[in-house]
């Protein structure tokens, strides 16, 4: 059995407030690159959560 990534919930959540312009401004930006190049597993879940942020978008939602 797969351990979850104990990176996952941070990533998942710098990806969703990148996609909010509204409160993602350049400090956002600069804390997020501190987090990202403090840990080379931080930039893999990262890039994980990104790539599930595109593929979600690609899905229709559902019409039920």
């Amino acid at each position: 059995m797969r351990q979850a990534d104990p990176h996952w919930a941070v990533a998942w959540d710098w990806v969703q407030r990148e996609h909010d312009g509204e409160h993602f401004d350049a400090a956002a930006r600069e804390e997020m690159t501190r987090w990202l190049v403090a840990d080379p597993a931080h930039r893999e879940a990262y890039e994980k959560a990104a790539r599930l942020w595109l593929l979600a978008g690609l899905v229709a939602p559902s019409t039920m």
